[in-house]
C-alpha cells in the first residue's frame, strides 16, 4: 500500500517545462524587451568606470610617491593614506553600482519591463538587503564547498533563487534562502539540468564569438579590437541569464502549487 502511494504521488508530480521550451520563451521575452534590458545593464558599467577611475588615481599617487614621497615622511604617509581611502572608495562604488544593476534588472522583469528609470530608483532602497543576501548565499555555498565540492554544488542549486525570491516575494536573509531550498526541493535534478544547460549554452556562444580573435592571434590590433567587440556582445547577451532564471523560478512556483 505504501509503495502504491509513492508511485501514485510520483506519477502525479508535475513536470517543469522542457528545457528547450524554457530557453525559447526566455529568448522571446529577452528579445521583445531588448532595449530596456540592455539599458538597465548599462548602469552596471558605472562600477567598471569607478574601478578604472580608482586605478588611475592610485597609479598617479604611486608615481608621485616614487618621485617625491620618499624624500618626505609626511608626504609619504599622506600618499599611502590616500591610496587606501581611494581603494576602499573604489571597492564600495563598484559594489554599489554592480549590486544595484543586478537588483534593478530583476525589478525590471518583475515590473513587466515598464520603466528602466523607476526600476533603477527602486533598487536604491533594496541595496542593503539584496547585497547582504547575496553575500550570505556566497558564504554558505563556500562553507559547503569546503567540506566537499559535491555539497557545494547541491546547495548552490538549492539557494540559486534566494535573491529572486527576495525581489518577487520580499523575503529576506535566511527566510529567502529557506524558501529557495523549499522551492527546489523535489525538483533538484530538473533545476540543476536547466542551469547546466544555460551555462553550457553561454559557454558555447562565447566560444563561437571568440573564434575570430583566436584565428588571428598574430594580429595584435585585430585581436585587441575583437576582444572589445567580444566583451560588448557578451554584455548585451548577459540580461538573458536573468530572464531565464526568473522564468525557471516562475515555472517552479507553478508546479509547486
Amino acid at each position: 500500500m505504501e509503495t502504491e502511494k509513492k508511485l501514485v504521488a510520483k506519477a502525479a508530480k508535475k513536470k517543469l517545462i522542457p528545457v528547450f521550451d524554457l530557453f525559447e520563451n526566455s529568448w522571446k521575452m529577452y528579445w521583445s524587451n531588448f532595449k530596456n534590458l540592455v539599458t538597465i545593464s548599462l548602469y552596471g558599467l558605472l562600477a567598471i568606470l569607478a574601478i578604472f577611475a580608482g586605478v588611475a588615481l592610485i597609479a598617479g599617487l604611486a608615481t608621485l610617491f616614487l618621485m617625491k614621497g620618499q624624500d618626505s615622511m609626511v608626504l609619504s604617509v599622506v600618499i599611502k593614506v590616500l591610496i587606501v581611502i581611494i581603494a576602499l572608495a573604489t571597492l564600495a562604488l563598484a559594489i554599489w553600482y554592480s549590486t544595484r544593476a543586478k537588483a534593478a534588472t530583476y525589478l525590471l522583469i518583475k515590473n513587466g519591463f515598464s520603466s528602466v528609470k523607476s526600476s533603477w530608483e527602486e533598487s536604491k532602497g533594496l541595496f542593503t538587503p539584496f547585497f547582504l543576501l547575496s553575500l550570505l548565499v556566497l558564504v554558505l555555498v563556500l562553507l559547503w564547498s569546503i567540506l566537499l565540492i559535491i555539497p557545494g554544488i547541491i546547495f548552490a542549486v538549492f539557494y540559486s533563487f534566494a535573491v529572486i525570491i527576495f525581489i518577487f516575494e520580499g523575503k529576506k536573509g535566511m527566510s529567502a534562502i529557506k524558501a529557495s531550498k523549499e522551492l527546489v526541493k523535489g525538483y533538484w535534478w530538473a533545476t540543476f539540468g536547466r542551469l547546466v544547460f544555460l551555462g553550457f549554452a553561454l559557454y558555447l556562444f562565447s566560444l563561437i564569438v571568440g573564434l575570430p580573435g583566436a584565428a588571428f592571434q598574430g594580429n595584435s590590433v585585430f585581436v585587441t579590437s575583437w576582444n572589445i567587440i567580444d566583451s560588448i556582445i557578451m554584455f548585451i547577451v548577459s540580461p538573458f541569464l536573468y530572464v531565464f532564471t526568473v522564468l525557471l523560478y516562475k515555472n517552479l512556483k507553478e508546479v509547486k502549487k
